[in-house]
């Protein structure tokens, strides 16, 4: 009797833990207590007994079991969560990729209302996006941008193409042209090449001999800075300045009309006298050519008489011009005592 009931305590044992694996092994706390909730979708896309439910990214449950439900709503997911969270009434649970390798599983997305699901109840079923089905999105939106540029450079290379081709001649004869360039130049080259180098050694031979000459190069511009400094300061520089000084009296006592040159300068009475002896000089020398009788006596004896007319006119000449400036400087003369009286 004994030995009955050790075996039945022990195949009670073993079902208790069997049962317990099974549980850990489908994703529940064996430890904990848990409540069962159902969602219906049309399309539950790979969702199996054992499949992880998430709130927020962390682990509260599994599904526990996936069956196409007779009532013809859809397909029916059993599915627990730890009875330490609760689901309010208007929550979803969305069915979402779980990794790349195409695991599903469910998230509860807890609303916010006040009143909660209560067990063995119904949560709302929705709809989402997986990773894969986005990774195609963007997959294909990527697709359509490389073909809008695939179609965009195809475009300008047409474009491009069709440039060259329509100018293919132009580019042609531009190609010519350069090589004959090339040519001309080569052979210019070839022909000026010995006075090319000619005159890069003289120009390097100059260079090197201002490089071996650098100290005398910098002794002679010491020097031009030193006599540039001596003549300024010599004595040439200085009496330049005192006949500008002077030029610069002379253009004050000229511009000075009580002085004696303003008064020179500026007496219309002199002027008028100045000009009419000399009007009387030009008037004497005139009527001394046209009448020179009244001036020469004339002897028909003894020496030659053209000898003697032309002496006589000579001194003539001499006395009238000698009697003009005599007439100018006692005009003169005059004019400047008359000034010194009126200063």
């Amino acid at each position: 009797m004994k030995k009955e009931v050790k075996v039945g305590i022990f195949a009670i044992v073993v079902l208790l833990v069997g049962w317990g694996v099974i549980r850990y092994l489908k994703g529940a706390d064996v430890f904990s207590s848990s409540n069962t909730y159902y969602a219906y979708y049309t399309q539950v896309g790979g969702i199996q007994p054992a499949s992880h439910v998430t709130i927020s990214g962390v682990a509260v449950g599994a599904v526990a079991k996936v069956t196409l439900d007779e009532s013809a709503k859809g397909v029916e997911v059993e599915f627990t969560v730890d009875k330490r969270y609760k689901i309010p009434v208007d929550s979803k649970a969305r069915i979402y990729s779980d990794g790349i390798m195409g695991g599903k599983a469910i998230e509860i997305v807890l609303g916010d209302a006040t009143e909660y699901v209560e067990r063995r109840g119904t949560v709302e079923a929705a709809s989402g996006t997986d990773i894969m089905e986005m990774a195609t999105t963007e997959i294909d939106f990527i697709n359509e941008k490389i073909s809008a540029v695939v179609d965009g450079l195809s475009k300008t290379l047409e474009g491009v193409n069709a440039l060259i081709e329509a100018n293919t001649a132009s580019l042609t004869s531009i190609m010519t042209n350069m090589d004959g360039l090339t040519g001309n130049v080569n052979t210019m080259l070839k022909n000026e090449r010995e006075h090319l180098e000619q005159a890069l050694a003289s120009l390097s031979r100059f260079s090197q001999s201002l490089g071996d000459n650098a100290d005398e190069v910098g002794g002679i511009i010491d020097n031009m800075h030193k006599l540039s400094e001596d003549l300024a300061k010599t004595e040439i520089v200085a009496e330049l300045d005192g006949v500008v000084n002077n030029l610069n009296e002379l253009l004050a006592a000229a511009k000075d009309e009580n002085g004696s040159v303003g008064k020179l300068l500026g007496d219309a009475a002199l002027y008028d006298n100045l000009s009419a002896a000399s009007n009387n000089l030009s008037t004497l020398l005139e009527d001394l050519k046209e009448n020179p009788h009244r001036y020469i006596n004339i002897s028909v004896f003894g020496a030659n008489p053209v000898k003697k007319v032309e002496k006589a006119k000579a001194k003539a000449e001499k006395k009238a011009i000698k009697r003009a400036d005599e007439l100018a400087e006692k005009q003169h003369e005059q004019q400047l005592k008359e000034m010194e009286k009126g200063q």
